[in-house]
């Protein structure tokens, strides 16, 4: 419960402590055993209808953007100064002894009730209490209600203990409440925190891709170039590179908006046609109308465009480049369960098979692309990559990502 949620609870209880001593209150009036002058019992009655309508407005007004958490402190103190003013002017306006109990002492528990709501510690509602019972026993000694000093030692002691149960009840729950606003408040900013970071996460693999694709292998095809064919190659790498960072300085990359799947899986052939048009390639768009965020599709084009070419680069076998096969698959029967609060929709795979030389992947991967290209552009977006690979026959690279109605990344 959040600090305005106590503060309406508190004031619901208040005014249900008002409205409980209403029929003492009104029996005694109307049976005219009030023994004050209506110029006396009507302010005060009037003051106390006035302040369990402001009770009551606190307590059910909805929280909101403008709702104050110590709005209920002002109708609470004034339950206690009313109480303390009637108890102590009504000896002042009393036409004579009462036979019964004044109808004023009937108040007595909600103003030591609303004591202890008004201060923030036990021995402040005990302060209030003792001003109210200091009343008590000046309208005692007034002669207007004289009982035995034991019924008077009892109640008094009754009221210490109605002080002391709702000082601690209360401050037990004020307690709980910041508790809990404060790892609300924590969870909050290390939520935007995390986020922050994975930002900064997406952000640092989109460069790091781009520097392993693009500027070390532009860099690496102009140092090993010995033909003209090489450095026609070469520049055009070079060209790419800085497109490239051109597009990722000027914020361009994953620009746009969710991509539909067939959409998505078009583009993904289209990256890998151009990237190696001699590869086999599948595409199987499937049945979904699920959509695909621009960043993610950015990350697996890029992952699956690098898989395509760390084949290239590292399968050959005598000098025989190795065949790829790409299979692009949209699957709509995904796992149950919202995701980031969009209903999973299935995955979007990208399998990329080579029949190249392999390597043991029970060691650390030399290949630095399956690293930064691969596997972590897939993990910053929420996917997965997995690797298998033997020596003597070929690579096999697994990407997926999740597919969301909403196009939200997982």
């Amino acid at each position: 419960m959040t600090q305005r949620g106590v503060q309406r609870l508190l004031a619901l209880v208040l005014a249900l402590a008002v409205v409980s001593v209403a029929p003492t209150v009104a029996t005694n009036v109307a049976g005219g055993r009030a023994h004050a002058p209506a110029g006396w019992t009507a302010p005060v009655l009037g003051g106390y209808a006035a302040v369990l309508a402001l009770l009551l407005l606190q307590a059910l007004r909805p929280a909101g953007p403008t709702a104050r958490a110590g709005a209920v402190t002002g109708p609470v103190w004034a339950l206690v100064v009313l109480g303390d003013l009637a108890l102590a002017t009504f000896p002042l306006v009393s036409r004579g002894p009462e036979d019964d109990v004044p109808w004023v002492l009937s108040l007595s528990p909600v103003t030591v009730g609303a004591g202890a709501v008004a201060v923030s510690s036990l021995w402040g509602a005990l302060a209030l209490t003792g001003v109210h019972l200091l009343f008590r026993l000046a309208l005692q000694t007034s002669g207007v209600w004289t009982v035995p000093t034991d019924v008077a030692v009892l109640e008094a002691a009754g009221l210490v203990v109605i002080a002391i149960a709702v000082s601690v009840a209360v401050l037990a729950v004020r307690g709980s409440a910041r508790q809990l606003e404060t790892a609300r408040s924590a969870a909050e900013r290390a939520a935007a925190e995390a986020a922050a970071a994975e930002a900064v996460e997406r952000e640092n693999s989109r460069w790091d891709g781009i520097v392993h694709d693009d500027v070390l292998a532009s860099l690496s095809l102009t140092a090993h170039a010995r033909d003209e064919a090489d450095r026609t190659g070469a520049r055009l790498a070079a060209g790419r590179a800085l497109t490239s960072v051109a597009r990722e300085a000027d914020g361009d990359a994953g620009a746009g908006g969710p991509v539909p799947v067939a959409d998505a899986v078009r583009r993904l052939g289209d990256a890998v046609l151009t990237a190696h048009p001699a590869a086999d390639l599948q595409l199987v768009p499937g049945r979904t109308e699920a959509l695909l965020p621009p960043e993610v599709l950015e990350a697996l084009q890029a992952a699956t465009v690098e898989a395509c070419r760390n084949a290239l680069r590292h399968g050959a076998r005598q000098g025989v480049p190795p065949t790829v096969r790409v299979r692009v698959r949209a699957d709509g029967a995904g796992p149950p369960g919202p995701v980031d609060g969009a209903q999973v929709q299935g995955r979007l795979s990208v399998e990329v098979r080579d029949d190249g030389v392999g390597f043991d992947t029970r060691r650390s991967s030399p290949r630095l692309g399956l690293a930064v290209s691969v596997r972590r552009r897939a993990a910053v977006v929420g996917g997965r990559a997995l690797v298998r690979s033997a020596p003597g026959v070929g690579t096999v690279v697994l990407l997926s990502v999740p597919l969301t109605a909403a196009g939200v990344r997982a």
